[in-house]
């Protein structure tokens, strides 16, 4: 695909800059920061050499009869050495007056993408870890000219798909009336979900609650202290309690056999919208988290350890009637704040009380808090962080995409030709007496732009041994 010339310019490239940068740079790091850029400045040179040489390689084996070249067209780019102009032809069909640039149809290249895919991925991968802001100041450092809007702009085009593929999952189950397939099959199966209250901006609300739901089939111990999750499925979305159910369970079903699963917990804080998981998931069984029950009766009764102790005495041996008891005695001897709050916990031991006596499932979950910390908070919580509804839940949806191991299937994936490339890549055999007359012809050229072969440096290290070996006709022919 390139020919010696381009070798050669690009060997002439990095020794010049190199050379001048060690004779000028003050300190390492001002060389190392010169050596990259140097580097991308090669990079960015060899690569659109290539790409331009496809491009003719194209135009001499295209139907002359239909396409007719147009002209050529430059396209601005930014990949991960750089930014890069690229000029390509652009062809019309005589007959249908269709246009086309046979270089981009070859590459899988988007009509109005501008940064490459596997910068893409970069960029979202940075954007769920910190804001867009200083994904873009960090990426800059070795990526100039990748602003917070073309970061925010990434990361919505990632979140828009991941929206689509939840809506058609979602549809083709409780609209279309397609039955889940999943093929897994596992005796139990836990599903635990929590809300996460996040600032909105320009909507009505002024908060939001974005559900996050994990589905698991058990806990692998890892450490002394440390459990994790087996084959999770994390679903996080700010719609509503029944969309996000709606999805989990079209996600689960296409991942599992539901049918074949003999126990399935849900377990959850108590709050209504993870009770209606019940509702999909027929013979679940629901658990209220151990975590909030525990939190509940601290808040409550921090100051009175002998009721504490009573209370979840009565509560291990599943008597409601003894716990409705003690507690209703104790908010008769308080009074104000701490009153309200016994009232409070009555009620919400009440409300929960099935959830709280199905023990035997509890033990198993307690995760949610700290997965719900790990995949969401920490990144959409974080200070002076507001959100639209729309980019919420497309955020949410790629902090899920990146709990389940999958973010990097939603950067976007160009489908090049591979027969093609393959095609033009190969190497051609060349007759012996054409390669001869093309060393010598590259012999000729060497000789007269680049007079350092004969001249006094001639004998110096990278003359000797880089580009006189260049020269080689053997070499000469591979590359041509």
């Amino acid at each position: 695909m390139l020919d010696i010339r381009h070798i050669v310019g690009a060997v002439l490239l990095f020794v010049k800059g190199l050379v001048k940068l060690i004779g000028e740079c003050e300190d390492f790091s001002e060389l190392e920061k010169g050596v990259h850029e140097l580097c991308q400045d090669v990079c960015n040179q060899i690569f659109t050499w290539a790409l331009e040489k496809i491009d003719t390689r194209l135009m001499n084996e295209r139907d002359r009869s239909i396409w007719e070249v147009v002209g050529f067209r430059t396209k601005t780019a930014i990949s991960t050495f750089g930014e890069f102009p690229l000029k390509r032809r652009l062809y019309r069909n005589k007959e249908t007056g269709e246009t086309k640039f046979f270089l981009d149809e070859l590459l899988g290249w988007p009509e109005r993408a501008r940064v490459t895919p596997y910068l893409k991925e970069l960029a979202i991968k940075l954007s769920t870890e910190l804001s867009f802001g200083r994904a873009a100041e960090i990426l800059s450092y070795l990526v100039p000219k990748l602003s917070t809007m073309t970061i925010w702009h990434i990361t919505q085009e990632a979140g828009e798909i991941l929206q689509q593929e939840g809506e058609e999952k979602r549809a083709a189950v409780f609209e279309d009336g397609e039955a889940p397939s999943g093929k897994e099959v596992v005796r139990e199966l836990h599903i635990e979900g929590d809300g996460v209250i996040v600032n909105l901006q320009r909507e009505k609300e002024k908060r939001g609650e974005i559900k996050h739901i994990v589905t698991y089939e058990g806990k692998k111990q890892v450490s002394r202290n440390r459990f994790a999750l087996q084959n999770k499925l994390v679903v996080s979305t700010l719609s509503e309690g029944q969309v996000a159910w709606e999805e989990s369970y079209a996600r689960a079903g296409g991942k599992w056999d539901l049918e074949q699963i003999k126990e399935i917990y849900i377990g959850g804080d108590g709050a209504k919208w993870i009770k209606e998981g019940l509702e999909y998931f027929p013979g679940a069984v629901y658990c209220l988290d151990p975590y909030h029950l525990n939190r509940h009766l601290t808040e409550a009764l921090w100051y009175d350890e002998e009721t504490f102790q009573k209370v979840g005495a009565a509560i291990s041996h599943s008597n409601w009637q003894e716990t409705q008891a003690i507690l209703t005695e104790a908010i008769k001897k308080t009074r104000g704040n701490r009153k309200k709050r016994l009232i409070k916990l009555l009620h919400y031991l009440e409300e929960n009380w099935t959830g709280i006596i199905n023990s035997a499932g509890a033990k198993r979950l307690g995760t949610i808090e700290g997965q719900i910390q790990h995949n969401v908070a920490r990144r959409m919580k974080r200070l002076g962080a507001k959100w639209t509804t729309t980019g919420g839940d497309r955020m949410a949806r790629l902090l899920a995409a990146k709990a389940n191991g999958e973010l990097s299937n939603y950067a976007s994936r160009w489908p090049v030709e591979h027969g093609k490339l393959k095609e033009i890549a190969q190497i051609k055999p060349v007759e012996k007496s054409v390669e001869k007359q093309k060393a010598g012809e590259i012999g000729e050229w060497l000789q007269a732009t680049i007079p350092a072969l004969k001249g006094p440096f001639a004998d110096r290290p990278w003359i000797k041994h880089v580009l006189r070996e260049l020269t080689r006709p053997e070499f000469a022919a591979l590359i041509c």
